[in-house]
């Protein structure tokens, strides 16, 4: 028999069945950044969110630790958005464990996801010496990707007994929270999410239900951050300096995400600051080329301000932007802002 206590107060409540106790597993961070995964089991479903991979390891070392669990029982997986340390494992879960559930995620995810991994395919293989070190390739990686299910905002979708919405979340396009239910119990899973809008993004949603078990992020949790606005004026003023007295001002990101919100603002500037009009902007990241194509098809997913401006032109079609394709014949010489990735400055 399992007992559990009784907040402030000394009786102890017996519970009789163990599928009547709410079990939530984090096999990934748990107590770290990084390959984010937790499996919760309730009344006999299990269901697992996010699949990422940890960027500081290599190989299986950096995979969730999926020897915890019996992949066959779990129901579905849910991923919450595109980036590695909450996706990157999915082709390995799909194609090299015995799951054999269903995945779902978000349109805008699922369209990124593929360009994103297929990057990340040709990045972490590139060298490998063995093939006990390379999780999966791009065959197993795209078997994955036509696997997955996507879904809009707001869908009710029901699996096995177990109903589940999607809800915004901010933080980058597409991204969502869940909201999970299971006999009853709601649990709102949030992966990443940011509930102040951005120059693309709306903030995350407060799901309008009552919630029974929260499970968050907290990687910045206990940070205070200044004003979004405030941000954005200092570090224009950090450019525009630099560029000024003749300096070349380069910016490591990531190339999703960031990369975008940092295009629109300087974009911005540059409009509103003619004197600037003839130092050139260049953004190298193949990626986050590839994948612009992916963020103008969603414009509808984005926050009202965009899609105002949308009505009228495309505002992720730069006129003060330019995409540098290689540097092997990149010949300027004076003053420019580059915008390239990777944003850790990792040389391969």
């Amino acid at each position: 028999m399992t007992y559990t206590a009784k907040r402030k107060a000394k009786v102890e409540i017996p519970i009789e069945n163990e599928a009547d106790l709410l079990k939530i597993t984090p096999l990934g961070a748990g107590q770290e950044v990084g390959r984010s995964c937790v499996v919760i089991e309730y009344k006999n479903k299990i269901i697992m969110l996010d699949c990422g991979l940890h960027p500081a390891f290599d190989g299986l070392s950096s995979l969730p630790f999926f020897d915890e669990i019996d992949p066959t029982t779990i129901d579905f997986l849910l991923v919450t958005h595109f980036h590695v340390d909450h996706a990157a494992a999915v082709p390995y879960f799909l194609e090299k464990t015995d799951f054999n559930g269903r995945t779902f995620m978000t349109y805008p995810t699922k369209a990124i996801f593929r360009w994103l991994l297929s990057d990340y395919v040709k990045v972490s293989n590139t060298g490998r010496m063995s093939d006990d070190d390379i999780l999966y390739n791009e065959k197993d990686m795209m078997r994955a990707y036509n696997k997955i299910e996507a879904i809009d905002f707001h869908q009710q979708i029901e699996v096995n007994g177990i109903k589940f919405t999607a809800y915004n979340a901010g933080h980058v396009l597409g991204a969502a929270m869940f909201v999970i239910e299971i006999a009853g119990i709601k649990i709102l899973y949030t992966g990443d999410y940011s509930r102040e809008e951005d120059r693309h993004l709306m903030a995350a949603e407060n799901p309008k239900q009552k919630i029974d078990v929260m499970v968050t992020e907290s990687t910045y949790g206990v940070q205070s951050y200044e004003p979004r606005l405030e941000r954005e004026a200092r570090f224009t003023k950090l450019v525009k300096d630099v560029v000024v007295r003749g300096g070349r001002c380069l910016m490591p990101v990531f190339a999703l995400g960031r990369t975008q919100e940092l295009l629109l603002i300087l974009e911005e500037f540059w409009e509103n600051h003619p004197e600037l009009e003839s130092i050139p902007i260049y953004f190298a990241s193949a990626l986050a080329k590839r994948c612009m194509l992916v963020y103008q098809t969603y414009i509808h997913m984005m926050n009202a301000e965009i899609q105002k401006k949308f009505l009228t032109s495309n505002p992720f079609i730069f006129k003060n932007i330019s995409y540098l394709n290689n540097v092997t014949h990149f010949d300027d010489v004076g003053p420019c802002v580059m915008i390239a990735s990777p944003g850790m400055l990792q040389v391969f």
